[in-house]
């Protein structure tokens, strides 16, 4: 069983907790919000112990990995903290506002050698599946170039 806090338990927060209690080997253990109310919701609604200073969410011994879902531009703190804390990490995408920040994120985990994994779920949605299956069906001539 891998146990996850979540730091940043608002909407993107909330989606990643309802796919975690849909997997087995993974369960929510702790949650992390500035607003002690929300956070009270948020952790009636999926379960875990509420911190409203994910300081502490990460001093936690229970929390295995985090998933990071903080607005963008508080990311590189957060990963750095959580990286120096030993966890794991799930970083929603983008992984932060400049390529300087990004390069902190990776000097960090690299530095403190745990796993991140920058997530990017848009290939879930159902416009991007028929997107690809457009594409997968030659319906449209080679892709040469994509922003």
């Amino acid at each position: 069983m891998l146990n996850i806090g979540i730091i940043g338990a608002g909407d993107f927060g909330a989606r990643h907790a309802q796919a975690i209690a849909e997997l087995d080997d993974l369960t929510v253990v702790a949650a992390s919000r500035t607003n002690a109310a929300k956070l009270n919701e948020f952790t009636a609604r999926f379960g875990g112990t509420g911190y409203t200073d994910f300081h502490d969410l990460l001093a936690d011994p229970a929390v295995d990995a985090v998933v990071i879902a903080t607005p963008h531009h508080l990311h590189t703190p957060v990963v750095e903290a959580a990286a120096t804390a030993g966890k794991a990490i799930l970083l929603e995408k983008p992984m932060a506002p400049t390529l300087g920040e990004c390069d902190l994120i990776l000097a960090a985990v690299e530095r403190a050698g745990v796993p991140l994994f920058v997530g990017h779920t848009n290939q879930f949605a159902p416009t991007y599946r028929q997107a690809k299956a457009i594409l997968d069906a030659g319906e449209v001539g080679d892709i040469v170039l994509g922003i």
